[in-house]
C-alpha cells in the first residue's frame, strides 16, 4: 500500500496536468483560471496518498 501511495503521486500529476491543458487549449481558459482548479484537483488525492505513504511505511 505505501509503494502504491508513492506511484499514485506522480501519475496522478501527469492526469491533472492534461485535466489543466484541456481546459486551456480546448476550453479556453487562460492558465491564471486553471491553475486554482489544478492544484486543488491535483494536491487534494496527492496529500493523502503521501499521509497514507507516511502513516504506513
Amino acid at each position: 500500500m505505501p509503494i502504491a501511495a508513492l506511484i499514485f503521486i506522480p501519475i496522478w500529476l501527469g492526469a491533472a496536468a492534461i485535466n489543466m491543458w484541456l481546459g486551456v487549449s480546448r476550453a479556453g481558459f487562460s492558465v491564471a483560471e486553471e491553475l486554482p482548479v489544478f492544484l486543488a484537483v491535483f494536491a487534494i488525492p496527492a496529500v493523502v496518498a503521501w499521509f497514507i505513504w507516511w502513516k504506513f511505511s
